[in-house]
């Protein structure tokens, strides 16, 4: 994961970079595992979109900024609390970047990923009775990106720079984050309610036929 060279972080022997992603790997383990105060399954559907994020990802590497995952995290922390949403970050990143690449970035990744469910908790996409916010999850799409942007972006910060310097290299990045909302907007308009059934795939059929009768809300 510290595999990187210059801004983008220290490079470290093979043996660091194995310890680093074993530490990562069970932490995500631990958050997985640990009790949480609620009824919610989680399970299998977590892992089915874990991998579905992660495939994505990568199918989708060619377009700059344009991935499902920061959505996702937004469902999962509102669905599941910022515990699991850490969870779906870390591995995601581990899973995605094995092919993508791994680098002092992935841990910033984490953080983003992971701090956008965490705020997603508490700012829920989805009402009193569990039926998705469409105009909620429509407003993630956009209070997302900073979140995410700035966490990543301290990723390139070292000794040389300067406050200007890494304000210049946010400001060049506003084209990105554009790209960036706008991919989330395409995956919570079009693929927001299909996510979310996902994550509803443990609940008994008689309480997805009386979500259905009271339909998911909408704008």
């Amino acid at each position: 994961m510290l595999s990187a060279i210059g801004t983008h972080g220290p490079t470290v022997s093979p043996t660091v970079l194995l310890l680093a992603h074993a530490t990562l790997f069970f932490i995500a383990i631990w958050l997985l595992v640990k009790p949480q105060k609620d009824g919610n399954t989680w399970l299998w559907p977590l892992f089915l979109i874990v991998a579905i994020a992660s495939v994505s990802r990568i199918a989708m590497s060619f377009i700059p900024n344009v991935m499902p995952v920061t959505i996702l995290a937004v469902l999962v922390g509102s669905k599941f609390g910022a515990q699991r949403g850490f969870a779906f970050a870390v591995l995601v990143t581990l899973a995605s970047n094995a092919v993508l690449g791994h680098g002092w970035w992935s841990l910033f990744q984490i953080l983003g990923w992971g701090t956008v469910a965490l705020v997603a908790s508490q700012i829920s996409v989805h009402d009193a009775n569990g039926n998705l916010s469409m105009t909620q999850l429509a407003f993630s799409a956009l209070w997302s990106v900073p979140v995410f942007s700035l966490i990543v972006s301290l990723s390139i910060i070292d000794s040389s720079m300067s406050a200007l310097e890494f304000g210049l290299y946010l400001v060049n990045g506003l084209l990105f984050d554009v790209l960036h909302f706008l991919g989330n907007l395409f995956f919570a308009m079009w693929f927001g309610q299909w996510f979310d059934r996902i994550l509803q795939m443990n609940r008994s059929n008689s309480e997805l036929i009386q979500q259905e009768s009271e339909h998911v809300s909408t704008f």
